[in-house]
């Protein structure tokens, strides 16, 4: 089962005003698309601006989607990883998270990113986005939790955070994470054991 652990959602909330705009990300996303040589390979750009929820615009590569996404529980910059990664559950939950925050720090380091809008570098969601391989049952929780604690562990730091399990089985098997310190996306970065 673990080692088919391939699609890992990592979701960082983001603080907005209660209008803004997306168009200034998707500048910056039209500028990545050209870009020849992204380890994502991006393959396409989506304006989804008319949704009531879900990704506001994206970015989809071969390797994963980068989004601007307004699901529940709110605003936030999504990394849905597709394939590439591999080791332990441990390293794989590691590895998606710095794909994350490379990105999530290239776009909100770049001059078009909205200073109005400010990644809430202590709220995380991670989510399994494969139902079918695995279901938000206890199978699943019995081969991901300790993986998914160890990688907490060496990003946040042992303790350092609280984790919410969604139970609903209707759901996709994921957490909500709640880190006990506010830090910058580069400092959880730079910090990742």
């Amino acid at each position: 089962m673990a080692n088919d652990l391939q699609r890992i959602d990592w979701k960082v909330l983001v603080d907005t005003p209660e209008k803004y705009s997306a168009d200034p990300i998707l500048t910056v996303f039209e500028r990545w698309r050209q870009e020849k040589d992204a380890p994502s390979d991006w393959v396409d750009l989506a304006d989804y601006a008319h949704m009531q929820r879900g990704p506001r615009v994206m970015m989809a590569g071969k390797r994963e989607h980068f989004s601007l996404d307004t699901n529940v529980p709110g605003v936030g910059l999504l990394l849905q990883t597709r394939k590439g990664l591999e080791g332990s559950v441990e390293e794989r939950f590691v590895e998606a998270m710095k794909r994350h925050l490379a990105l999530a720090v290239r776009l909100t380091g770049e001059e078009e990113w909205p200073l109005d809008l400010q990644p809430q570098g202590d709220k995380w969601i991670v989510a399994i986005n494969d139902r079918l391989g695995f279901p938000n049952d206890a199978a699943t929780e019995a081969a991901l939790k300790s993986g998914l604690t160890a990688a907490l562990d060496r990003i946040f730091g042992a303790g350092g955070y609280t984790m919410t399990r969604d139970e609903d089985p209707l759901r996709r098997y994921g957490y909500s994470v709640e880190a006990k310190t506010a830090r910058t996306l580069a400092e959880i970065l730079g910090g990742i054991s």
